[in-house]
Parts: structure tokens; C-alpha cells; sequence
């Protein structure tokens, strides 16, 4: 399976990513944001109309998470995941999977293996996430395979601690050096190392092993990097930016200042910037400055942050929930193959639009 990744993406590769000009001038690459209070579950609706579903939120709360992702679903008419990508064993990433497979059949199960936490909640977990995938089809990911969505490009960056030591081709800027590396400070044991052994004696956390992504169509770039750690991410850009530039961000580790260094996140220099955070998860003071600075960004979020400020926080407009009451909008990134592309919120249908890539 490994082989045949590899494979389709020297294909992908020889071929080049498709031009606009090949692709209707219609048919779009519709990305969901749904609210799973400060976890993630991502769905993409492929302009061939395959899907993929990144991550499923939490177990629990009387199925919340996976209703919500089911809604989303069949409403724009979906009968099928054909693809969950799961970017690590964490319960605000794979809890909700046992109960949205009850509901929606899911077809291919990708992640990076198995989890490296050894306390028995991790392994309850894990064991129960591993006994929905046994029933269906199965690939482990690392850095260069090509997970193969119709219509869409889909590279994974990094897994199981692996990150990929080449440039993203065809990406602009990729591969060139990075100036803003002179500023960057690495995190201490304290704040959030690379490395860190916990009290229960496992030598990796989770968030380390995270299943990073970069996904095309034609000219649009997003870049989804799971929960990966603030110095992992310093070496995608440092000293050269592996990753090049994207139209939109997903927040890394959910806007939490654990992750998410500008010298990654101003280095992507991304025009739509997403939050997938909770009231009190993520929304961090010292990340919302972070990406306030980005240049040219505009942040959307899933919540309103009480952890910043009111005047810290996106416009209103450009928040999905901006009370205490869990309401659950989500925000949508509709995008063509010239690299414009629409965000729209649907709480109360505020929409901006963005031009053709730079």
C-alpha cells in the first residue's frame, strides 16, 4: 500500500497539478469547518465529489460531534466518507469515531499506525477507534505519500514523527530560504518541547506523531498540520520554507500558543487564516498576536475566545459562535482552480471573497 502511495504520487507528480483551465470553471473544492468545540473534523467535498473528513472530534455528549459532522454531510449530499484521515490518537480528534461510523458509513481509514501513549485511557482510546477500522479499508501515511482523493491533490508532510525533508513542488517559494528563521525562539521543556517524556513514562506525546497535510486544487493551497509542536513546525520552514505559500491555514494545535510560531505562520503567508477553537481551548493571547500579524490575513474563527481579549479577537462577522450557548456553525471555504475561493459563515451567511492565487 505504502508503494502504491508513492506511486500515484510520482503520477500526480509527471502530470503536474491541474490547470484552471482544465477544470470546469464551476466546479469547486468545498472545505467544511464543523464545530466540535475546540477539537477538529475538516470535511472536504472534492470537485469530483469524492470526500474527505479530517479528524472526528470528541466521544460523548450524546453523539454531538458526530450528528453535527452527519448534517453536514448529508446536506450537501454525501452518503459516504470516503476517506478519514485521523492526525492523531487524541479525543478531540478520534473519540468521535466509533459513533459517527454508527451513523455514516466510512469507507478508508488513514492515519499514522498506532498510538505511542501507553496509559489506559490513550489505549481505551485507540482500541476503540482500531476495532471501527478493522472494517474498513486501511493505509498507514508518511511524509511523501499521496493520499488519492479524485480531483484533489493530497500530500501528507509528516507522521509518526517524520516530517518531510523536501520541498512541496509546484508550491511558490517552496524551497526558498527563509529570512524570518533569524527571529525565531525556540520553546523550552516548560512551554512545549519537541520531545517531552510525561509522568506515565511515554516518550512522545500524541501531538508529535500528528498526521500533517497539504491539499490542491489547481492553483488553491491549504496547509492542515494537525497539533504538531511549535519547534516541529519551525522545521518545515527553517533555514528553507518546505512548504511554500497557501491561501488558507488551519490553526495548528487549535490556535494554542503550544504551536503555530510565526515563523511558519507568516512564512505561508496565508489571505484566510481558520480557527477551529472552543470558548476556552485555543485563542490564545500570544496566538491571536501571532496571526493578527500575519501579513495580508484575515482570521476566522469557529468560537469566540475568552482566553484574549474582546479586541483580540476576528470581527464578529468573521466568528461562527459568539456566545456561551453551543449553537455549532461552521464555516465554509468554497474554492475554484484559479486559486479564489469564498469563506462563509453560517451563523449569519457573511461571505468574502478572495481573488485568484498571487
Amino acid at each position: 500500500m505504502r508503494m502504491m502511495l508513492r506511486c500515484l504520487w510520482g503520477l500526480v507528480l509527471a502530470i503536474g497539478p491541474a490547470s484552471a483551465s482544465a477544470q470546469s470553471r464551476d466546479a469547486t473544492l468545498d472545505v467544511y469547518f464543523i464545530d466540535v468545540e475546540g477539537g477538529q473534523a475538516t470535511l472536504f467535498v472534492s470537485p469530483s465529489g469524492e470526500s474527505m473528513l479530517i479528524d472526528a472530534g470528541y466521544e460523548g455528549f450524546d453523539g454531538r460531534d458526530a450528528d453535527r459532522i452527519v448534517a453536514v454531510a448529508r446536506q450537501v449530499g454525501l452518503t459516504q466518507i470516503d476517506y478519514l484521515v485521523i492526525t492523531h490518537f487524541h479525543g478531540d480528534h478520534v473519540g468521535g469515531v466509533p459513533q459517527l461510523a454508527a451513523k455514516f458509513p466510512i469507507r478508508t481509514f488513514v492515519d499514522s499506525g498506532t498510538t505511542v501513549e501507553s496509559d489506559e485511557s490513550a489505549q481505551t482510546l485507540f482500541r476503540n477507534y482500531a476495532e471501527v477500522r478493522s472494517k474498513g479499508r486501511h493505509i498507514v501515511v508518511r511524509p511523501g505519500d499521496v493520499i488519492p482523493i479524485k480531483g484533489i491533490d493530497v500530500r501528507v508532510l509528516a507522521s509518526a514523527a517524520e516530517l518531510s525533508k523536501t520541498p512541496l513542488p509546484g508550491v511558490p517559494g517552496a524551497g526558498n530560504p527563509n529570512p524570518l528563521c533569524r527571529d525565531f525562539v525556540a520553546k523550552t521543556p516548560e512551554e512545549g518541547p519537541r520531545l517531552r517524556p510525561s509522568t506515565v513514562g511515554r516518550p512522545w506525546s500524541e501531538n508529535f506523531q500528528s498526521v500533517a497535510t497539504h491539499i490542491a486544487y489547481g492553483n488553491f493551497r491549504f496547509a492542515d498540520l494537525g497539533d504538531l509542536a511549535w519547534n516541529q513546525e519551525h522545521d518545515f520552514v527553517c533555514p528553507n520554507n518546505l512548504l511554500g505559500t497557501a491561501d488558507v491555514y488551519l490553526t495548528t494545535a487549535h490556535g494554542q500558543q503550544i504551536s503555530g510560531p510565526p515563523v511558519l505562520v507568516h512564512a505561508l503567508r496565508p489571505r484566510a487564516i481558520i480557527m477551529n477553537n472552543a470558548l476556552k481551548k485555543g485563542g490564545d493571547s500570544p496566538t491571536m498576536a501571532v496571526i493578527r500579524n500575519s501579513p495580508g490575513a484575515d482570521v476566522w474563527q469557529l468560537h469566540v475566545s475568552l482566553l484574549s481579549a474582546k479586541e483580540e479577537n476576528a470581527p464578529e462577522a468573521f466568528i461562527a459562535n459568539v456566545g456561551e450557548v453551543d449553537t455549532g456553525h461552521w464555516i465554509r471555504v468554497s474554492a475554484r482552480a484559479d486559486g479564489s475561493f469564498v469563506v462563509t459563515n453560517s451563523r449569519n451567511t457573511f461571505s468574502k471573497t478572495y481573488g485568484a492565487s498571487r
